[in-house]
């Protein structure tokens, strides 16, 4: 909603190794149903999104955390 650049980080399951994209801030992304993602990342102040999601019963979340931490880089 800033219109700056963030970093966008997906796998297809949480055992693949993760992969990063930094968008041009003037676009969206939607998410295959089951594509594992982290949270979206600002890289500029203040970060604001406007997030669409699913409605309807049962899990809508499932979180994985690494036994050890990832890195980006360029």
């Amino acid at each position: 909603m800033s219109q700056h650049p963030f970093l966008v980080i997906v796998a297809l399951n949480p055992q693949a190794v993760p992969r990063a994209f930094v968008t041009n801030g003037a676009q969206g992304i939607n998410l295959h149903r089951g594509t594992w993602h982290g949270v979206l990342t600002p890289l500029h102040a203040p970060g604001l999104f406007a997030v669409v999601d699913r409605i309807g019963g049962g899990a809508n979340l499932e979180e994985h955390r690494f036994t050890e931490p990832w890195r980006v880089s360029a």
